[in-house]
């Protein structure tokens, strides 16, 4: 009996980013999904149901902060794990406050694509 393949949507306006992500990820056999567009972010995970989000904060219209908090308002998307990806340093100093909007870490820009793949790995316990 095998296991459902891991559905992660990676929300990022950096293409070159989620690119990168997308290819890294789908390499290791997850479905990947991206969304440029923060206006679209909260419907993309209602349709695609994703075991885990990779949120940058940094989007034009709707931040990540305000991302999580409408993520967070309903039962059938509150419970996905975040993982936020920065280029603010200074959300560092605020991770406590994003850890009791279900972020599991935030990760800053520039990263290691091999340590936040294995992030990744340890989030979804694969």
């Amino acid at each position: 009996m095998g296991s459902r393949v891991k559905k992660i949507l990676i929300a990022d306006d950096d293409t070159a980013i989620a690119d990168l992500l997308t290819q890294a990820l789908a390499e290791e056999g997850y479905e990947t999904f991206k969304e440029s567009q923060s206006l679209r972010v909260y419907d993309a995970v209602r349709e695609h149901q994703p075991d885990l989000i990779l949120l940058d904060l940094m989007m034009p219209y709707l931040d990540g902060r305000d991302e999580l908090e409408l993520l967070r308002l309903s039962s059938d998307t509150g419970r996905i794990p975040v993982i936020i990806v920065t280029a603010r340093t200074e959300a560092k100093q605020e991770e406590e406050e994003y850890k009791k909007l279900g972020v599991v870490t935030i990760v800053t820009k520039p990263f290691d694509l091999n340590q936040l793949v294995r992030l990744v790995k340890r989030t979804l316990g694969a």
